[in-house]
This record gives structure tokens, sequence and C-alpha cells, in this order.
């Protein structure tokens, strides 16, 4: 986050202050320092931090690979997402931070994001923002995280619809900040293809429940959109389906029926986890 140092004067004593502000704009420092009681005289932006040394040595450590002019933060994010075993941000998902005011670096790894998301919204007063990032997430579950879905954002009116019907309900906002960030990632159990079982936020909370309920009641949802395999007996009624719809034509057929079942799990799987 951009750093900003202020000079100015003490309101009330009149003395002298310089001080540096965490903001995201110059506007956002200024008001940060009339608050701490500063008459604001003169507003400098900083350079970004260099690494220190502990982080360098750190980092080759770990055998990261240091790009050139990296921050302080850049290399931060770097080895969080090496020791968290972290999977690397997408443009569309840093936007989502720029959204709620949050900055991030080229480097900030999922798990991070989605926790400085929902540590920034659980704050008072932004409970109508939070109840739109987890209902945008839900959505996100109950379609499996498919490209080209008809809700892209949290800003969608039918998800901003939501959050506002809900926004008075302190039994469904207590439900939601109880989350962790990470696990708005994906909800469940999910069969990954190494095998292993991995867990997500809780589907069967009150919250849940009544936020997916109020999508299936606004959206349209395909049949495509529909299909969710947690586990191998969804994976073979999915498998069956696909051969039931694809009758009439024998190349189909012939390709559902080779396709192992652990391969539809770990491609579904995948899908989610990347959403």
């Amino acid at each position: 986050m951009p750093r900003y140092e202020i000079k100015g004067r003490g309101k009330d004593a009149g003395r002298k202050r310089k001080r540096i502000y965490l903001a995201l704009t110059e506007i956002e420092a200024r008001q940060q320092a009339e608050e701490d009681g500063t008459q604001v005289e003169e507003i400098i932006e900083l350079p970004p931090e260099p690494p220190t040394e502990r982080q360098l040595d750190y980092a080759k450590g770990l055998s990261i690979s240091i790009p050139p002019n990296a921050t302080k933060n850049d290399l931060s994010d770097l080895i969080s997402l090496k020791i968290d075993k972290d999977k690397p941000t997408t443009e569309r998902h840093r936007a989502f931070a720029k959204v709620y005011g949050i900055e991030t670096t080229d480097y900030i790894g999922k798990k991070s994001m989605f926790d400085h998301i929902q540590s920034a919204l659980v704050l008072p007063g932004r409970e109508e923002e939070l109840l739109a990032w987890f209902t945008f997430r839900v959505y996100r579950d109950l379609i499996n995280g498919i490209d080209k879905a008809q809700i892209d954002c949290p800003d969608n009116p039918i998800i901003k619809e939501i959050a506002e019907q809900l926004v008075n309900d302190e039994k469904i906002i207590t439900s939601v900040r109880r989350y962790e960030g990470r696990e708005l990632i994906w909800f469940g159990e999910q069969a990954a293809p190494d095998g292993y079982t991995h867990t997500g936020g809780s589907n069967r909370t009150t919250a849940y429940k009544h936020v997916s309920s109020l999508l299936k009641e606004r959206v349209n949802f395909s049949k495509k959109q529909q299909i969710k395999a947690t586990s191998p007996a969804q994976a073979r009624s999915l498998n069956k389906k696909y051969k039931n719809e694809s009758k009439g034509c024998l190349s189909v057929i012939f390709v559902t029926i080779t396709i192992p079942i652990s391969f539809v799990m770990s491609i579904v799987w995948l899908s989610q986890f990347f959403s």
C-alpha cells in the first residue's frame, strides 16, 4: 500500500508534525491525518520500500526467484505464496480486491488475498459489502466456477439485491463473519487429483443455506451450471447423465464411457479451485 509523508501542525497545540500514513490515495491519507488532529500543509508520496536483507536471505533459502526491482511487499507476498503452498491470483481476482479498496501486489496468492478481503469487510459499517462478496462466492460455488458465467462480479444487481435484503439480518451477518477469507475460495469437500480431500468453507451454515436459496430463486441456472460432483457417487451419476444426454452421437458416447471417474472429479476440482 502506498505510503504518504504528511507535514503540518497539530490543530490543538499548533506544533509542527511529520507523520507517515498508509493509504490507497492522497485524499485518504489527508483524511487520516485530519482525523488524527493534523492541519495538513504538505503531502509527499514515498517510494515503495525495498526488500530487507532478512527477506532476501529468507527468499533465497526458499529458492524463490526474486523479480528485478521487487519491493518489500512483493517479496513478502512471494514468501507467503511459497510457505502457504498457495496459488497465484489472476488479474480478475486482484480486481475484486481493488473494488473493496484493498491494495495488492502482482504476486499475492489466492488464500492471502481472500483473507485480506474478508478482514476488511468484517469491520463494522461494511455489512452490505460483506454480504455481496459472500453471496458472489456462494454463486461461484453453485456454478462450479465455470467461465463466462451470467454473474461475473459482486456488483451484479442480483447480488446487490440479495445483500440489501439481508443487511439487517444479524443472524446471517454473524454467520458470514465466522468464515475465514480463504474458506470462500470453495465450499465443502473437494476430491483433488492428488487423491486427497480438501475442505473449504462450510456449506451447511445458516448463511450459506439462506443465500444459496435466494440465489436459486433469482438466477436461472443452466443444466451445465447445476452439475457439482463432490464425491465418487456424484461423479458416477454425472458420468451416467452425460451418457444418457449424448444418445444418438456414437463419438460422444464413446468418449463419455471411456472417461475415468477420477478424471471427471479432477476437472471439476480444478475448475472450482481456480474460480
